[in-house]
């Protein structure tokens, strides 16, 4: 008689334990669901002002005494733009699908890279130990977005 109490007893813990977290997913999908919702117009905000930023710069790109100054000030500010866009289809890719993809997260990196290393040539701030430890990680990163397409999730539910 003790042993089927016993049992009972662990049966209604196991449903208790699996009820509640099955709820406490719920609950935390939801709350991340909003989260990313509200961030959505906070990025698209700042979208709007990196133009506004860009459209407000062009006077002072046009009165620049050297076209370099000038051209460094819009280069900065376009490239930042990209890196901007990487962040900003990620996280509406995790919007629509509910989960990050690697790829997005490493075109990102990879823009931001290719920017400073555009934007370091540009200045001549950059040396030759840099470019050959970007290029470096220009080619690790590469790599891994490649594996990351070739052993997808997504292929392995469709098979």
């Amino acid at each position: 008689m003790l042993y089927l109490w016993t049992d009972n007893v662990c049966r209604i813990n196991r449903f208790l334990t699996i009820a509640f977290y099955t709820i406490l997913m719920r609950v935390f999908k939801k709350v991340v669901d909003m989260v990313t919702k509200l961030m959505l117009p906070f990025v698209v905000f700042a979208l709007l002002l990196g133009m506004a930023r860009i459209i407000l710069d062009l006077p002072v790109i046009f009165r620049s005494p050297r076209i370099d100054a000038g051209f460094n000030l819009l280069l900065t500010n376009i490239l930042s733009m990209f890196v901007v866009m990487e962040l900003l289809r990620s996280l509406v890719e995790y919007f629509e699908i509910h989960r990050l993809k690697i790829t997005f997260i490493i075109d990102g990196t990879i823009v931001f890279i290719l920017r400073e290393i555009m934007i370091g040539s540009f200045q001549h701030k950059i040396f030759s130990g840099d470019v050959c430890a970007f290029s470096l990680l220009l080619f690790v990163l590469g790599v891994i977005r490649v594996l990351a397409i070739l052993f997808s999730p997504g292929d392995a539910n469709d098979a």
